[in-house]
């Protein structure tokens, strides 16, 4: 059994995707701001992201919807920290860096805010972790145990929310109970793919993600859907119920049908 993970870094598209995300709005010269991560001074381009200034300072920032090639969109609210002077904890992936700048990330105000936001997110999402392909390597699995509470106060009569399955082609299966609307999906197919007809429907609890007029994805990439949810909405379909993720290894290898020679890495168990 194999499990190949496609990386097409070296096409134009994702190229472009993966360019640094600035907040700079003019083609000015690369100019270095000094911040201060949990005391620690680090130095990062301006314009750059608070989200940013942590990684360099060498502090994880828990994040759903942000991903460095694809544009900010800001709605999980799981990366807050607390700037001075700032009235309340600020989304570090939309937050530009200022001179001087004092990012706290582990004050109590932060952690309570993320347990709230982990709260949330786990009030709607099915106990699906020992029927789901994506535990294992589950950022939301990870992070609920490192940044979530211990116990939930939402305990609705009615369940949980529902939401009907969506067909995204043959290498897609959906589970979209399990979405949580980071929208990581339909910023890829529009930014990289070019594959415009997936977007969002509704809004707040009735938010739902597929295609506009019900169709499947054609796009060669579309398989990459599953590599970047971070959770188990998007499974890769021919690799569902084969195996776990731990156990399988890991090969980094070239892909001998791409005529870039894109980078992949196989996922194989045993001899298969």
């Amino acid at each position: 059994m194999l499990r190949v993970l496609f990386s097409k870094s070296a096409s134009r598209a994702v190229r472009q995707a993966g360019a640094p995300r600035h907040f700079r709005t003019s083609a000015v010269a690369r100019n270095e701001v000094e911040v201060f991560v949990d005391g620690k001074p680090v130095k990062v381009e301006a314009g750059s992201a608070v989200i940013q200034a942590c990684e360099k300072a060498g502090v994880h920032i828990p994040r759903f919807c942000y991903h460095e090639r694809l544009s900010v969109a800001g709605n999980c609210r799981m990366c807050l920290v607390e700037v001075e002077k700032s009235p309340k904890p600020v989304a570090s992936c939309a937050f530009p860096v200022m001179p001087g700048m004092k990012i706290k990330t582990d004050t109590n105000l932060v952690k309570k805010a993320r347990e709230g936001v982990m709260e949330f997110l786990l009030a709607n999402h099915p106990l699906d972790c020992p029927i789901c392909d994506q535990g294992g390597e589950c950022d939301l699995q990870d992070q609920s145990v490192r940044y979530g509470s211990d116990r939930g106060r939402f305990s609705e009569v009615v369940g949980k929310r529902a939401v009907e399955d969506k067909e995204l082609g043959p290498l897609i299966k959906t589970t979209m109970t399990r979405c949580i609307h980071c929208t990581r999906c339909v910023r890829f197919a529009n930014e990289v793919a070019g594959f415009q007809d997936l977007g969002t429907s509704g809004r707040g609890n009735d938010m739902q993600i597929g295609t506009y007029i019900e169709k499947t994805m054609n796009s060669e990439m579309s398989g990459n859907l599953a590599d970047v949810c971070p959770v188990g909405a998007l499974l890769a379909k021919p690799y569902t119920f084969n195996a776990r993720p731990w156990e399988l290894k890991n090969t980094e290898s070239i892909d001998v049908l791409d005529a870039l020679g894109s980078n992949i890495r196989v996922d194989s168990r045993g001899v298969e």
